[in-house]
């Protein structure tokens, strides 16, 4: 039995939202209207690296393509990098309205692809904006030589799949807790302070054998999306937690793995 934990962390805009008739995403308004901000996930991932080295491990980081210009990224060398559209558009447009022809859609992916791999390395996993993914993405994607793709979720300890045109499917894990309400391994709830560690440790212990996957994003770090930046002490607790729960997992035999070895 080899059980793997994969540590996957979305790399864009501070606290984003689609916009309705928009193709780029917002964030959250906090007294300076809803332009992309990115000051978050930036501090956000200085918080985190310093987490995955303490734990000892790798992740896989889904870096937005406009978010890659905006920063230097280079401090995420040697971890394992896919991309995750340019602008955190809904490419299926079933949050916005905006719905891209074929053409459209394969331009934004493109630019996307192209930023990360200008400004980081060239991507070799995808994870559709909002988990938002059908046929024409893959297709799109598929395009591009991306054969890995993290845009659904499935039951926990669910593993790889083949889905369309001959990429490998890598489901994030949802199911329920001992209470009988759903948990899924975004670490969101926690970061907003509804859910603690054991809650994901518990949910890791159900595989029995093969990949499990978490996932969160940097500016989540730093910020929630329900009451606005954390201060020193909040941002060292939501950091002490995240690594309570890689290193829980961790204890319970799993091995750090990276979403394509």
């Amino acid at each position: 039995m080899t059980r793997k934990l994969i540590f996957t962390v979305d790399l864009d805009r501070d606290v984003n939202f689609p916009m309705e008739g928009s193709v780029a995403a917002g964030s959250i308004d906090r007294g300076e209207g809803t332009s992309p901000r990115f000051s978050s996930a930036d501090r956000g991932l200085d918080v985190l690296l310093d987490v995955l080295d303490d734990v000892g491990m790798k992740a896989t980081f889904f870096v937005e393509g406009r978010t890659s210009e905006v920063l230097d990224l280079s401090r995420i060398s040697g971890h394992c990098i896919g991309f995750h559209g340019y602008d955190h558009e809904d490419l299926t447009g079933a949050s916005t309205g905006v719905v891209f022809d074929d053409d459209g859609l394969k331009g934004i992916l493109r630019r996307g692809f192209d930023a990360v791999s200008d400004n980081v390395s060239k991507p070799v996993c995808f994870r559709a904006p909002y988990m938002s993914c059908d046929d024409r993405v893959l297709r799109a994607v598929s395009e591009l030589g991306i054969m890995h793709d993290s845009s659904v979720y499935s039951t926990v300890g669910a593993q790889p799949y083949p889905v369309s045109f001959g990429i490998t499917e890598h489901p994030v894990p949802k199911g329920k807790d001992v209470n009988g309400k759903t948990i899924a391994a975004y670490l969101w709830p926690m970061h907003e302070g509804k859910r603690q560690p054991e809650d994901y440790i518990r949910m890791a212990s159900e595989v029995e054998d093969g990949d499990h996957m978490i996932a969160t994003h940097t500016w989540h770090m730093v910020e929630r999306r329900e009451g606005g930046p954390l201060d020193d002490r909040e941002i060292s607790l939501n950091a002490s937690r995240v690594h309570d729960v890689l290193s829980g997992i961790l204890d319970l035999g799993f091995r750090p793995e990276t979403l394509v070895r």
